[in-house]
């Protein structure tokens, strides 16, 4: 396939899928004004993505076992995410992260407007992004057979399901005990890291990245795990978090101080 060919086809891709993200966090949006709850997008990014995902694997014309792998990869994570989501968080009303961005709007009409601008567009865009890499790995024909950043890739991401996994169910678990209320997850993969989840989700995504740099054209993809990894760490997930848990749980703070904040690692001893 020519040069020219690739990028009237990787050009034609990433139009089509701009229009699906946003084309799905509108309906999302609309969902969400019945239900006064904004949160539903946490709930479906995974799905939208995986929708992205699909349609690449249909339109692009590059190599079917990349397209095939990135396909099922996706498709994996998103499935058990969506669900692991919807179970958590259907019926518990409103992520208080968004009632407190309620407070920015006069009445309803104008949070409406607001939260199409502030949540529902911003994360469209932002889930374009996070998916060039499963957008430009379904473009390109050479290599003609899967690469050893792919194989490395789909073992990044292996690495990443598990971590995420086991601490959702973790975690889970733990809420669910009463004797737990107000106390630490301090075991488990937590013993070794603050956040092993958010650790195994960026794993995913930067595993899907190095599948994608089976083509040196895949590495310009790089935007999308920085911009998820930026995101996760110090706006949405990591630092908000830590900040929240140190105000409301008393034992937060030793265990900052003790354990990793992302990455798994031994934790630290106490000083003496």
């Amino acid at each position: 396939m020519a040069l020219d060919s690739i990028s009237q086809d990787l050009l034609a891709l990433l139009a089509t899928n701009f229009g699906v993200a946003i084309g799905a966090v509108l309906l999302l949006w609309l969902v969400s004004i019945p239900l006064r709850d904004v949160s539903i997008i946490a709930m479906f990014f995974a799905v939208i993505l995986f929708a992205i995902t699909a349609v690449s694997f249909v339109i692009g014309n590059g190599v079917a076992a990349r397209k095939q792998l990135l396909l099922v990869l996706v498709g994996l994570w998103a499935l058990r995410i969506t669900a692991h989501l919807i179970k958590r968080n259907w019926g518990h009303g409103e992520d208080p992260r968004y009632t407190k961005l309620r407070s920015w709007a006069k009445d309803d009409r104008g949070f409406v407007w607001l939260s199409l601008r502030k949540v529902f567009l911003l994360q469209g865009v932002v889930i374009w992004f996070v998916s060039l890499p499963v957008q430009v790995g379904a473009v390109y024909t050479s290599p003609p057979v899967l690469g050893w950043p792919a194989w490395l890739g789909a073992g990044v991401w292996a690495v990443g399901f598990f971590f995420e996994s086991v601490a959702d169910y973790q975690l889970t678990q733990f809420r669910a005990d009463p004797v737990n209320k107000g106390t630490v997850l301090s075991t488990g993969l937590w013993k070794y890291s603050r956040h092993p989840n958010y650790f195994g989700e960026l794993c995913i995504w930067w595993g899907l990245f190095l599948i994608a740099c089976d083509n040196v054209v895949g590495v310009f993809t790089i935007i999308g795990p920085i911009l998820y990894s930026f995101l996760i760490i110090n706006v949405t997930g990591q630092a908000t978090l830590d900040k929240k848990l140190a105000r409301e749980k008393p034992g937060y703070a030793a265990y900052m101080a003790s354990t990793s904040g992302l990455i798994p690692m031994p934790p630290r001893k106490k000083s003496a």
